[in-house]
């Protein structure tokens, strides 16, 4: 077997060499003319432009002056292949207000922010014991897959994966949130 692929391989060498030889043993042959070597002879082709050349030439000219007038591709403002948050603005440094008591206000200056969850899809699933549903959200610039009794960033738990909706247990304040697909 090992004496096959021996044979296999230098009879492949000896084509390959064979081939390369006579290529290069070959050498492109010059048309024949009966102008002598050196007197520069320009052809009625190079000298009489045909019509074909022209409008080639026009239309490269056309086409150079329509891309100098062409708008320019702006900076990507966003990457869509990235989750993360859009950066905001900073808004402006604060001015120096004179220190004057005011009422206290009735209102904590710190809100808890809610997660802003929403529903992006629902996937199924067939199993050999029916079809099993996995709802998709979205919170926070997150994706999270979720099936029935799953909990969600450990304050939402999914009782039911329909169709067309999910419903989410809060299980901070007990209340339910359903959410459709939009």
């Amino acid at each position: 077997m090992i004496y096959s692929r021996v044979a296999v391989g230098s009879v492949g060498v000896a084509l390959l060499a064979a081939w390369l030889s006579s290529a290069a043993g070959t050498v492109p042959s010059a048309p024949v003319t009966d102008t002598p070597v050196g007197v520069g002879v320009a052809s009625a082709q190079s000298v009489t432009p045909t019509p074909a050349r022209l409008d080639l030439e026009r239309e490269v000219a056309r086409l150079a002056s329509r891309l100098e007038t062409a708008p320019r591709p702006r900076s990507p403002v966003r990457n869509p292949f990235t989750l993360t948050a859009r950066s905001r603005a900073t808004s402006p440094p604060a001015r120096a207000v004179a220190a004057t008591p005011g009422p206290a206000p009735a209102v904590a200056d710190t809100v808890a922010t809610e997660p802003v969850m929403s529903l992006a899809g629902i996937g199924v699933e067939r199993t050999p014991y029916g079809r099993r549903r996995t709802a998709i959200l979205s919170a926070n610039g997150r994706v999270f897959l979720a099936r029935i009794g799953d909990e969600v960033m450990g304050r939402f738990q999914v009782r039911a994966v329909t169709d067309d909706a999910v419903e989410l247990f809060d299980l901070r304040d007990g209340t339910p949130l359903r959410l459709t697909l939009p």
